[in-house]
């Protein structure tokens, strides 16, 4: 081991590894990413492979060899080499690792792979379907590894691999990104903070160094935002005015980007009462109408379904369990299923 290849260090494509989500080639002594579901995957002909990383933070990582999870939260919070797996059968293998946790607990600089005597082969194929995932917490699979909503929160339980928009990629065969962070909303925070909003970070590789994405980079054809809860935090109404002018300006952002892209505008699982019923028409009947009155059929409405604690469990601080992501990713893989005819 230790011989990390510096062309490796290449931009996506012309190194042999691929790059799935937001990533910045700009440091020459490795590659800097932060959001959840960040993804380095490589094909290799040998019988071993490790990693090395540079963390800045605490970040943890799900690792697949050919297909099957081999570690399930790798932890590379302490800088250095991480040994991923050895004494494989001579022969081609691909690896992946997933980010599991949001930049705003950490983000990361990857310094290449190695692959032992073996080698780094050319890139796998990339994947012609693309969906992009808009949130917070909930879209980022906060704690939805924690058994109940009294434990104590810790990175670590984190899962975006097991968030329902990765799930739902996954049975579409899409590459599936995910841009969100815990707490934000369209026009404000949980707290009302209105400098934590996701449309505030949406155009940023790494939100923490304020390093921009060039959006031509990567299409989806499907983007879904599954913001609003912390607008309407702890069940309060905010001036809707202001979020319906601040959700319609962060669509035609959206838009502006990815001209023939299918936005998908998503209520649930964590709203109930009043805000619930208000978010709702403020989403079908002012959001979603302004587009139509343009005749612009580029945006629809979804609901998740308010989870059921009782029947499946929830994770840290009430959030989503990973039951309940499974059955939201399959009522948002049937909407996408049968609007795109995939």
């Amino acid at each position: 081991m230790g011989n990390f290849i510096k062309k490796q260090m290449l931009h996506d494509g012309e190194s042999g590894i691929s790059y799935i989500g937001r990533f910045d080639f700009s440091d020459p002594d490795g590659i800097v990413f932060g959001w959840s579901c960040s993804t380095i995957v490589a094909m290799f002909d040998g019988t071993e492979v490790s990693a090395k990383f540079q963390s800045f933070g605490p970040n943890y990582f799900t690792v697949i060899l050919d297909d099957k999870i081999i570690m399930n939260s790798l932890d590379v919070s302490k800088d250095g080499v991480f040994v991923l797996a050895v004494n494989l059968i001579k022969g081609i293998h691909e690896i992946k690792m997933i980010k599991r946790n949001e930049f705003n607990v950490g983000y990361v600089k990857f310094l290449g792979f190695d692959f032992g005597d073996g080698e780094l082969l050319s890139a796998p194929k990339r994947l012609e379907r693309r969906i992009e995932i808009i949130g917070d917490s909930i879209t980022c699979g906060y704690g939805n590894e924690g058994q109940n909503e009294s434990v104590d929160y810790a990175p670590s339980l984190d899962n975006g691999y097991l968030s329902y928009g990765a799930i739902a990629g996954r049975s579409l065969g899409a590459e599936t990104i995910i841009i969100g962070c815990s707490g934000f909303g369209i026009m404000q925070s949980y707290v009302g903070d209105i400098s934590q909003t996701v449309p505030s970070r949406y155009s940023m590789i790494v939100p923490e160094k304020d390093v921009r994405w060039d959006f031509t980079k990567w299409i989806p054809q499907v983007v879904v935002i599954n913001l609003g809860t912390n607008d309407f935090s702890f069940g309060h109404i905010p001036d809707v005015d202001k979020f319906n002018k601040a959700y319609i300006r962060f669509i035609e952002e959206i838009h502006s980007y990815y001209k023939n892209s299918k936005v998908i505008c998503t209520v649930g699982p964590l709203m109930d009462g009043e805000a619930l019923i208000v978010i709702k028409k403020c989403i079908n009947n002012v959001i979603l109408q302004h587009f139509y009155d343009k005749e612009l059929d580029f945006v629809s409405f979804l609901e998740f379904e308010p989870q059921n604690k009782e029947q499946n469990g929830c994770g840290v601080g009430g959030h989503p369990s990973i039951k309940t992501h499974k059955i939201m990713a399959e009522k948002l893989q049937s909407k996408i299923r049968k609007m795109m005819n995939w």
